[in-house]
């Protein structure tokens, strides 16, 4: 499977992910508001492509993101990263919400991604750069 949507409780799409064999990088985009539980549905699907894909890179997309997931970061942070670098993910590229709250949350997900390379971007485009300078 190289493409998974999945929707929440109201039937909308919150997670779309994408295999991009092209650029060897996983992207998702993340929709709308979120709560821990979408997070938990979206997360576990991306490591379950990370692992059947063998990708070293993420394009983490939070653009059209709305909600506050800061509280989430340690959830990520205790039970995504472990599992996401065993699995082999190296770079992560993550693209800001041009929502305040929600931007101060992406940068803080990035001081909780050790081991794993975190770089965030204002715009997709320079997240894409970045990331095709990686190995």
């Amino acid at each position: 499977m190289n493409k998974q949507i999945i929707r929440n409780a109201q039937n909308e799409i919150f997670y779309e992910a994408n295999l991009d064999q092209e650029n060897g990088w996983i992207y998702i985009n993340w929709i709308g508001d979120i709560e821990l539980e979408d997070v938990k549905k979206g997360t576990q699907a991306f490591l379950d492509l990370l692992a059947i894909s063998g990708c070293r890179k993420l394009l983490n997309d939070n653009s059209l993101l709305t909600s506050n997931f800061l509280e989430i970061n340690e959830w990520i942070e205790a039970n995504v990263v472990p599992v996401a670098v065993q699995s082999g993910l190296r770079y992560m590229a993550h693209v800001l919400s041009p929502k305040f709250i929600t931007r101060f949350s992406g940068i803080d997900l990035g001081l909780r991604m050790k081991p794993v390379e975190f770089h965030a971007f204002k715009e997709r485009k320079k997240a894409e750069k970045w990331l095709n300078s990686k190995e």
